[in-house]
């Protein structure tokens, strides 16, 4: 249940600085693209946001206070920044936040903050927010806020100092404790704009082309009833009962093929059914365990 209409929405992209038009190839440089995006998903996890959208090189998330925004957004930065560049190819994190809201009834008028937020993401490894964001924040982030002479849709924009923010500073201990168990997800799935968990209260998930699996998908390397993932006392358990078996690729790009068996899903990666991993997120399904 959503106990407010009031959200804060951050904008999280990642860019190459390089132009365009320069030959550059994905795999070959070690996919640093989807390293930092697998850093961002974390940093999420770990301040109990919402993804509500993703695409190739960024995701939208959603928060419940303007604090928890900023400190993830910054440790988004620092996590990012932590990682090496490439050869001569540089990348940079962009993040925008706004406050907006979240439709309840079916005659709620849908805001623009999600567009307000990516046009706020326009800055090389920075966090720029907006006026209702800085209102809404806590009196010890506010040191860390600059006013920007620009604009956004009209309303003023203000420059986050990540990098002098000590971590886990004003809070940010405290918005990253643990849930409880009892309420805590053991298992998140992604599959385009949908997500999944795997808890206590939803102890399994069934994944095939039959439409009414959890997550049906019309692929045709998929079988009907092509997998589950369950809660099990071993873990979370996905059991492969399809023709062209499962392929489970884990954070570190190392492949199991799962077919007719089981295999404890541990930390995170990507699920793909019944055909090989080719270096791209596009068409499987993306797995967390917390």
């Amino acid at each position: 249940m959503i106990k407010s209409r009031s959200k804060f929405f951050l904008h999280a992209r990642v860019v190459r600085t390089e132009s365009e038009d320069e030959a550059f190839n994905d795999a070959q440089a070690g996919y640093p693209i989807e390293r930092r995006l697998n850093r961002v998903e974390r940093a999420v996890a770990a301040y109990h946001g919402q993804i509500e959208l993703r695409f190739d090189d960024g995701m939208q998330v959603v928060f419940d206070s303007a604090d928890g925004a900023v400190l993830c957004a910054c440790e988004m930065q620092n996590r990012c920044a932590a990682l090496p560049q490439v050869l001569s190819q540089k990348f940079a994190l962009r993040i925008g936040i706004h406050r907006g809201f979240i439709r309840q009834r079916s005659n709620d008028v849908a805001d623009n903050a999600p567009e307000i937020t990516s046009q706020l993401a326009q800055a090389d490894d920075a966090v720029l927010v907006s006026l209702d964001v800085v209102n809404a924040l806590g009196k010890d982030l506010r040191q860390f806020i600059r006013p920007l002479e620009e604009t956004v849709a009209g309303a003023s924009v203000f420059l986050i100092g990540w990098r002098e923010m000590p971590s886990g500073a004003h809070g940010g201990d405290l918005l990253r404790q643990t849930p409880p168990q009892s309420a805590r997800p053991l298992l998140r799935l992604y599959f385009n704009l949908k997500t999944l968990e795997v808890s206590e209260y939803n102890p399994v998930v069934t994944i095939g082309r039959d439409p009414s699996s959890d997550v049906a998908l019309a692929d045709t390397h998929a079988s009907r009833h092509h997998c589950r993932i369950e809660r099990t006392a071993k873990g979370i358990l996905l059991t492969d009962a399809s023709v062209n078996g499962t392929l489970v690729v884990n954070e570190d790009k190392q492949e199991l093929l799962i077919k007719n068996s089981s295999v404890a899903l541990k930390s995170s990666g990507m699920i793909f059914l019944g055909r090989p991993f080719k270096g791209e997120r596009r068409g499987g399904i993306r797995y967390e365990v917390l």
